[in-house]
C-alpha cells in the first residue's frame, strides 16, 4: 500500500515529502527537515489546487485562520460553510470573519454518525475529541448537514479525519469534490486516507506537502483529475 502511495503521487515534491517525513518519524533526525520551512499561511492553498468559486467547507475551522486566507486569496469563492464544535473558537471565527459574506457557521464537529462526543475544549488549535472530559460537542455527518453540493473539502480535526470523511461519502462520491487532508495526527493516517480515497475509484490527482521543519502540518490533496 505505501509504494501503491507512492507510485500514485502527481509530482516528485510529493513523492520526496512523503520520505522525508516518514524517515523524520522514525529517526527523528533533523537532516530530513532541512529542505521545509515553517509556511503555514501557505497551508491548503497549492497553486495545482486552481480554486475557482468554490463552496468551501472548512471543517475543524479554529478561530478562522484558513477561512480568512481562503477569502482573502478566492474572494470569488460561492460559500464557506465553517464547521467548528468549540463555542469560544467560533466566537473567535465570528468576529475574524465578520467583514465577509456568505459564511454559513455551524457549532458543531463532523464525524461518521450523530451523536454527543467528549471534548477537550481548552486546548485551542489542537482541541479535540478524548475519551475522558467534563465537556463534550455535538457532532453529526457532513452528508447530512449540508445539502447542496460542494466543491472543496478541507479537514484538520486533530485525528478525527477518516471518521469524518466516513461522514461525507455521499459529498465525495456525488461531487468529486477537492480535498485537502490532514494526515500527520497519525503516522497511519497517510496511508488510511489514501486508501479510504481510493476506494471510491474517483479520477483524482493526488499531492503531498508539509508545512514545518517538525512533524507536523502535513496534508493530502486530491485534486479532480479533468
Amino acid at each position: 500500500l505505501w509504494q501503491r502511495m507512492y507510485d500514485s503521487f502527481e509530482d516528485d515534491i510529493s513523492r520526496q515529502t512523503l520520505l522525508d517525513v516518514v524517515c523524520y518519524r522514525l529517526t527523528a533526525n533533523p537532516s530530513f527537515m532541512r529542505e521545509y520551512q515553517v509556511r503555514l499561511n501557505e497551508q491548503y492553498f497549492e497553486d495545482f489546487m486552481q480554486y475557482d468559486k468554490e463552496v468551501f467547507v472548512d471543517a475543524g475551522g479554529f478561530d478562522g485562520d484558513t477561512s480568512d486566507e481562503f477569502a482573502i486569496r478566492y474572494a470569488d469563492y460561492q460559500k464557506i460553510y465553517f464547521f467548528e464544535p468549540s463555542a469560544k473558537n467560533l466566537k473567535l471565527a465570528r468576529q475574524r470573519l465578520a467583514k465577509y459574506k456568505r459564511i454559513e457557521f455551524l457549532e458543531v464537529g463532523l464525524s461518521d454518525i450523530a451523536g454527543t462526543l467528549c471534548f477537550n475544549q481548552e486546548a485551542g488549535s489542537a482541541s479535540c475529541v478524548t475519551t475522558v472530559s467534563d465537556s463534550s460537542i455535538n457532532v453529526d455527518t457532513l452528508d447530512a448537514v449540508v445539502t447542496e453540493a460542494v466543491s472543496f473539502i478541507k479537514m484538520d480535526l486533530e485525528g478525527w479525519e477518516l471518521k469524518a470523511l466516513e461522514g461525507a461519502k455521499e459529498h465525495i462520491r456525488r461531487d468529486h469534490p477537492k480535498l485537502a487532508i490532514a494526515v500527520y495526527h497519525d503516522s497511519a493516517d497517510f496511508r488510511r486516507t489514501f486508501e479510504f480515497i481510493e476506494r471510491f475509484n474517483l479520477k483524482y490527482k493526488i499531492f503531498l506537502r508539509h508545512y514545518t521543519q517538525g512533524w507536523s502540518e502535513t496534508v493530502m490533496f486530491f485534486l479532480p483529475a479533468a
